[in-house]
């Protein structure tokens, strides 16, 4: 994801106009820019102590004259450099593809054809690295960029001649932990033969979906990297005797890259992207739409106050944070007096903007800072008796941004009722407390949490996090304590990757419910033309939609008309516009809540009558009343129930419950949030040792989750998870376990399961 450029970012460096900010580290910025001739290219910007040192200028010079050098199509060429500018700059093609951690993340291990190409264009582009004297020295995932006529090698920020010994530091770590050789491990010197280890480690991965040293702390990594074998379970026949040649301890024993090139030749793919899977296609076309509708010139964002230190509990109308009585977005405005909730019930906010840096290097989990911001659990769970019960916490992780309020408040509230209901137990063996803890919607103050709660010995299990972005931050601190956690309310799959056993999700994935879309729309007789806008500014949740929606509706025999929106443009209109130009009959709007209230305003502008479907977070949002009488009609489909108007036993004791504790009928994602606390509680009780003598060990809880053959059986779906220990809805039954609610008299109602209204369907036909 990129973001606008910052009133302190340039607007142009030598012959590059600068468009967006691609990622920031510690050493500096990553633009993308674009020449006056329309080349795109990426200008990575040294700041910081290391651009006023002599000895870095002088090597960052080399080090870009010698790679100058590298002639191979699958090494990202550079185009230009300045290292006697004020800010050393560098600039190389860009190449609009996602990263093979990306792609692994969201669809799961590459097929052995794939891994093969992989391998040998990665290994042609090591040795001709090796050939013009430099060794790359981070060869990871995350610098190996996918497009359809093969791989690209990118990032020489830290490559260095072979011959040079006397700007390297003795001792000196780097690269990444995971993806590095044990001689660099160690801190000796790399060599061409690191490289190709770390090439082994990749192949793993792209062959397995799991770094081949596993996940955790960088330190354990490098130990287990000089000290321990790699886990290659899962990588078969020769590309694992390949593989296990690249990871020997023993530099000399590793095969040179040009003996893998050979080893392996693959032809150069053809550009159709046909030796990537499907949905790996479908993920770097998009990339490259999105490239191609990138704005000529581009405002600069003046970039706002810092967001608060998330230990800071003080209200968030202060002068830092004032309240904006124009922002229907800003959840202190929509409070209705006549609410009954409890003014405890609902938890500060500290609104801020949200930053997600895509910097490159070692994992760093977070230190030593645990300020994250706690909302305190008052009086309403009913309090542990007096006897000698031992007392265990429940962890609920949620978030304080405005855009995640009402989920947070949702499990929040949700925790509360599951663990009073356990604590009114007359013959239990333990009590329980809930402690809820908030992070601000972004990667550093979710590890802090996720730190928190992991460092807390009385805490067994936590619910959350809420959001994506924490959700995969998050995952590896609570993976490396072995402290399961389940969340309710993410989609996206690639936590999965830094924690194999303690992360769990109940949330459907957002690959699926894309496809639920187009059967929702065949099932009730409404597959037309259909047109579909897939709005970048969404992230990753709306790629992961409407990539599989658009395959889903034309396998069912409708005719589509995709619309991709560039981020950070304003285009989303002109698309709606378009689409109603060339005669479409249904409409898709993928988007965030701000543009599929102007896509409805639009529809309607038009008198467009079809139907119409928006993506599901948007569920439960203020779009009823936001997009007004434009909005009724509108469908969503999901995963999340509204329990009120079931007739099942289950989902009338559960409505009846939360109306008595809270005074209001469960909202949107309270029922999968209360399914995931009572199915933690009900495998937790069966780790509490007899009489405990001794605490239970937090590790057999996911255990148990994570049996194959596991299941739960929840309010309105039964939980099982899948490879990734996600939501598993491939099995039977699915149909009637997901959702479709419209909007109706202002507000959402759920018409049905997608099994009800298929029946209903065929009935009157």
């Amino acid at each position: 994801m990129s973001e606008p450029l910052r009133s302190s970012d340039p607007s142009r460096i030598a012959g590059f106009r600068l468009l967006r900010r691609l990622g920031a580290g510690g050493m500096g910025v990553v633009y993308l820019g674009r020449t006056d001739a329309g080349a795109l290219a990426a200008v990575k910007v040294i700041r910081g102590g290391s651009a006023g040192e002599d000895d870095f200028r002088a090597r960052f010079a080399r080090e870009a004259e010698l790679a100058r050098r590298v002639d191979n199509p699958w090494v990202v060429p550079v185009l230009d450099a300045d290292a006697e500018a004020r800010e050393p700059w560098l600039a190389t093609a860009f190449v609009p593809g996602p990263d093979l951690s990306e792609a692994v993340a969201a669809y799961g291990p590459l097929p052995v054809r794939a891994v093969g190409v992989l391998g040998g264009l990665l290994a042609g582009a090591l040795d001709a690295v090796h050939t013009a004297g430099l060794v790359h020295r981070d060869v990871k995932p995350g610098n190996v960029l996918l497009v359809p006529d093969g791989p690209r090698l990118i990032d020489f920020g830290i490559a260095r001649a072979a011959d040079d010994t006397a700007l390297t530091a003795s001792g000196l770590v780097v690269g990444t932990p995971g993806f590095l050789a044990p001689e660099q491990a160690e801190g000796r010197p790399a060599t061409p033969a690191s490289d190709v280890f770390a090439l082994g480690c990749v192949l793993a991965y792209a062959a397995t979906g799991t770094p081949p040293f596993g996940t955790g702390a960088p330190d354990a990594l490098l130990y287990r990297t000089v000290h321990d074998e790699p886990g290659l379970d899962g990588v078969d026949g020769e590309l694992r005797t390949l593989v296990e040649r690249c990871l020997a301890k023993d530099p000399d024993a590793r095969p040179t890259a040009e003996e893998i090139r050979r080893l392996l030749a693959p032809d150069a793919p053809d550009g159709s992207g046909d030796w990537l899977p499907d949905s790996v296609a479908r993920m770097v076309a998009t990339r490259a739409a999105e490239s191609l509708a990138l704005p000529d010139v581009e405002p600069t964002a003046v970039d706002g106050p810092d967001p608060r230190d998330p230990g800071d509990a003080r209200d968030a109308g202060d002068a830092r944070n004032p309240r904006n009585p124009r922002d229907p977005r800003d959840p202190r405005n929509s409070r209705d007096p006549r609410d009954p909730r409890d003014p405890a019930d609902t938890p500060v906010r500290h609104p801020g903007r949200r930053r997600l840096l895509l910097a490159g290097g070692a994992l760093l989990l977070a230190g030593a800072g645990t300020g994250a911001a706690v909302w305190a659990s008052g009086n309403d769970d009913k309090k542990p008796s007096a006897t000698a019960r031992p007392v265990y916490v429940l962890g609920v992780h949620t978030a304080a941004d405005a855009a995640h309020t009402a989920v947070s408040r949702a499990c929040e509230r949700a925790a509360r009722l599951a663990v009073a209901q356990h604590n009114a137990t007359p013959k239990r063996a333990y009590d329980l407390k809930v402690r809820v803890r908030a992070d601000q919607g972004d990667a550093s103050s979710a590890r802090k949490v996720a730190l928190a709660f992991t460092t807390d010995r009385d805490v067994v299990a936590v619910l959350g996090p809420v959001a994506e972005i924490p959700m995969q931050s998050a995952a590896a601190v609570y993976g490396e304590a072995g402290l399961t956690h389940v969340s309710s309310t993410t989609g996206l799959q690639d936590y999965f990757v830094t924690s194999p056993k303690t992360s769990f999700q109940t949330g459907a994935p957002h690959l699926a419910l894309g496809t639920w879309i187009a059967y929702h729309a065949l099932a009730t007789g409404q597959l037309g033309l259909t047109g579909v806008v897939i709005d970048r500014a969404g992230g990753s949740v709306v790629q992961d939609q409407g990539t599989p929606l658009v395959s889903g509706w034309r396998k069912i025999g409708g005719a589509v008309i995709p619309r991709v929106v560039a981020e950070g443009t304003d285009d989303g209109p002109r698309a709606v516009r378009d689409l109603l130009a060339a005669g479409v009959q249904d409409f898709v709007y993928l988007g965030l809540l701000d543009a599929t209230v102007r896509a409805a305003g639009e529809l309607a502008t038009a008198d467009f009558t079809g139907p119409r479907w928006m993506q599901h977070q948007l569920y439960g949002s203020d779009f009823p009343r936001r997009a007004g009488a434009a909005g009724e009609g509108w469908y969503v489909v999901t995963s999340a129930v509204d329990p009120a108007v079931l007739t099942t036993q289950r989902a009338k004791d559960f409505t009846a419950a939360w109306r008595e504790r809270y005074g209001t009928t469960p909202e949107p994602y309270a029922t999968e949030a209360y399914d995931s606390v009572r199915m933690m509680l009900a495998e937790f009780a069966r780790t509490v040792p007899a009489g405990a003598r001794r605490r239970p060990v937090r590790s057999e809880l996911a255990e148990r989750l994570g049996k194959p053959k596991y299941k739960y059986q929840g309010i309105a779906r039964t939980y099982a998870f899948g490879d990734y220990h996600h939501y598993d809805n491939s099995g039977n039954g699915w149909a009637a376990q997901t959702f479709v609610h419209q909007v109706h008299d202002g507000s959402f109602r759920q018409l049905g399961s997608l099994a009800d209204l298929y029946s209903a369907s065929k009935a009157q036909s």
